[in-house]
């Protein structure tokens, strides 16, 4: 083991909770003996799991609670080669303190690569967690496929997970060789906003219970929360978070995931607060509160920090959490990447880094991105996109995306000339941003890092892992007054930074890097398609291509979608239409999906006549032409396999999870399938459609 790498290991042992453990290279045939009934003190409800796996070391998680409260637990994990447990390459104790929960992190190396291996815990008294099974990665010079499950936005008070139990049965029916590898959850881990008042697609009010009876909602938080302006709680405290995730993780299915699959997960906002940016949120800082979500993370989600290997960067950033002592207050100056320099800020978000790489064989390099801890403030300023129900999250229309380009460029637009004034919605209005720096998404740092990342990579594919996405989502409003064929929404996402978008994509573009891929979530809905060096002039080329998922549970952007327009006529006519008429599975079906890909005409058209023909002989293609597909009523996860040749895809669709999916029966309402074959430096990738099984999805496919 050289030198850093053992000091990581030293610095990561030295963190609350967290263990290094060797592998045996004879296992233990002598061992401490589980016993096989439930124990009258201590519990495991909370499951087990692994994650981030090398291909000589995996973590390993758990979580113990004991009736008698005490301070410390001592653990027994056992690892092994098979599910026997006859036996072990691994018995140690390790110790669960009420410091951070009575979780526990496990780093084990010392194992082999490419291997299976089954885990649990022991209590004091031998009762013993549920079995976990998980696999380390490849050696570095295998040739390996990798097969992804792709999963986001898991809201537990809005529906059952259905999403992991579906994954769990499509695993099952697979050939050994192709089943799932890896699970990548990228961001909404949780949602802290807890409270809410379910509606149904169908409009109809719906109360949710989990299988043994208990009602599926957040009880109230320990401090009591604070209400929002949906007048929903949002946490105070550590134990608030802790709280929220103690009660998500006894949710049968994901149980089930954690238990079968290694994790590997990055966050986005509402691990911490909706729409927030370095330690700053909607209504003001939130310093303190960001150090207390980062523990939490921290406590509930395994990962390999700072025993993470350096990865094609030749670097390693990601560090484990570290208590700091801060206040909340204003952000003071900013640095030419709109890092707020106020020391509050920078000590919160340095408590934690999470970006970092994972390589899976010679052909895969997963580069996971924190999109959060370093963005500046979003493109557009929050007094321009109040809308009806008091949420600053979207503007009043679709907004003018080069007044979005100006925005974001701050005091560099237009060559360090910005304008002193702004078109808005008819008014002009004072530059918020006249003296403000460029706004970045991943801040100078991380940014350096993945560049340097993409380019040291010698993996056949390079895999761009982001909360957000990259892709374009413009709204075609030509018709209006001042209207856009690609006017914006969605300016929390990459769309709200295009300056650094575009940088990046010219990056990839001059270093001649073929096949990198974008993976992400965030949109409540499916998306494939191509990002584009520059949306903003000229045609633009493909750069990489990209897929968005649908959230396990988090309401679906259609069912958002219809309640931002419905104070809006012109609008509104092109969100929805009558599903009754035409058949569909919900009373209400998503038109919004042919206004993104066809344009208003067509949206407009179809809602009127209810004709897919007519519709389409209107198409516009200059509407969003680097989108391939749109699925806005969407829930459920993606898979994606890395491959010699190809990348192929697999949208696995399911029904609003409003009913909790049996054991052993499959919910897909349908497949959609997309390949992407290799290409060449200087070639354009092109996202093909494969195939589709079951329902097609409404207006949803840019075929003809």
């Amino acid at each position: 083991m050289s030198i850093p790498r053992r000091l990581f290991l030293q610095q990561f042992a030295a963190s609350g909770g967290c263990f290094v453990v060797s592998a045996l290279l004879r296992p233990l045939s002598a061992h401490a003996q589980a016993i096989r009934t439930e124990s009258n003190r201590f519990a495991f409800a909370q499951g087990v799991a692994s994650a981030d796996p090398q291909p000589d070391a995996v973590v390993f998680w758990t979580r113990v609670t004991d009736t008698r409260a005490a301070a410390s637990i001592p653990l027994t994990l056992q690892v092994s080669t098979g599910d026997s447990f006859d036996e072990l390459l691994v018995e140690e104790v390790v110790a669960a303190d009420a410091s951070v929960d009575h979780t526990v992190r496990c780093f084990v190396d010392g194992l082999s690569p490419d291997s299976f291996y089954w885990y649990r815990f022991l209590a004091p008294d031998g009762y013993a967690s549920r079995v976990g099974r998980t696999r380390t990665a490849p050696s570095d010079i295998a040739p390996a496929c990798l097969n992804l499950a792709v999963f986001c936005c898991q809201d537990y008070e809005t529906g059952f997970f259905n999403a992991y139990r579906q994954l769990v049965l499509d695993d099952a029916a697979r050939p050994v060789a192709d089943r799932t590898h890896l699970c990548l959850h990228v961001g909404d881990f949780i949602y802290e906003n807890v409270g809410k008042t379910l509606r149904t697609m169908d409009g109809v009010r719906s109360e949710l219970a989990n299988r043994d009876g208990s009602a599926r909602t957040i009880d109230d938080l320990p401090s009591g929360g604070q209400v929002d302006s949906r007048n929903q709680l949002i946490p105070t405290s550590l134990d608030d978070f802790r709280h929220i995730y103690r009660r998500y993780l006894q949710d049968e299915a994901l149980l089930e995931a954690r238990a079968l699959y290694p994790f590997v997960c990055i966050w986005d906002d509402h691990e911490l607060v909706n729409d927030y940016w370095q330690s700053y949120g909607p209504n003001g800082p939130i310093a303190d509160l960001k150090v207390a979500a980062n523990q939490a993370w921290f406590e509930y989600i395994p990962a390999a920090l700072t025993s993470s290997r350096p990865g094609p960067a030749g670097v390693n950033d990601a560090r484990d959490f570290s208590f700091a002592d801060v206040t909340a207050v204003g952000p003071g100056e900013f640095d030419d990447h709109y890092l707020s320099l106020e020391e509050n800020n920078r000590k919160a978000i340095g408590s934690l880094t999470i970006y970092r790489s994972l390589t899976w064989g010679r052909d895969v390099d997963l580069m996971l991105l924190d999109s959060r801890s370093y963005r500046g403030a979003r493109g557009v300023e929050d007094s321009l996109l109040a809308n009806d129900d008091g949420v600053a999250a979207y503007p009043a229309a679709p907004l003018d995306p080069l007044l979005i380009r100006t925005l974001n460029a701050g005091r560099t637009a237009n060559d360090g000339n910005p304008p002193a004034t702004i078109g808005v919605f008819g008014r002009e209005v004072p530059n918020p941003r006249l003296d403000r720096p460029y706004g970045s998404l991943l801040g100078e740092t991380q940014k350096e890092w993945l560049k340097q990342s993409l380019v040291n990579s010698s993996a056949r594919w390079k895999v761009i892992c982001n909360s957000v996405p990259l892709m374009r989502f413009g709204f075609d409003n030509s018709f209006a007054e001042q209207g856009h064929k690609s006017g914006l929404y969605y300016t929390d996402s990459w769309d709200g930074y295009p300056v650094e978008r575009t940088e990046l994509m010219s990056f990839i573009l001059d270093r001649g890097l073929a096949n990198v891929v974008s993976l992400t979530g965030d949109r409540h809905a499916n998306f494939a398609g191509v990002v584009h060096d520059d949306f903003d002039f000229g045609a633009g080329r493909a750069v990489i291509p990209e897929f968005a998922g649908a959230s396990v549970s988090g309401g679906c952007r259609f069912k958002i979608q219809r309640r931002l327009m419905r104070s809006d006529p012109a609008l509104d006519e092109l969100t929805t239409c009558d599903g009754e008429a035409i058949g569909y599975i919900y009373r209400q079906a998503p038109l919004m999906n042919g206004w993104m890909l066809f344009g208003a005409e067509t949206a407009r058209e179809f809602g009127a006549n209810y004709d897919r023909e007519s519709a389409l002989a209107l198409a516009d293609d200059e509407v969003n032409p680097h989108l391939a597909y749109a699925d806005c009523d969407a829930y459920g996860y993606y898979r994606i396999s890395f491959l010699d040749d190809a990348l192929r895809t697999e949208y696995v669709v399911l029904p609003e999870p409003v009913e909790n999916m049996l054991v052993s029966e499959s919910a897909a309402r349908r497949r959609v399938h997309f390949e992407v074959q290799v290409w060449q430096p200087g070639d354009e990738p092109e996202v093909r459609l494969a195939a589709t099984n079951g329902e097609s999805p409404f207006l949803g496919l840019k075929t003809r």
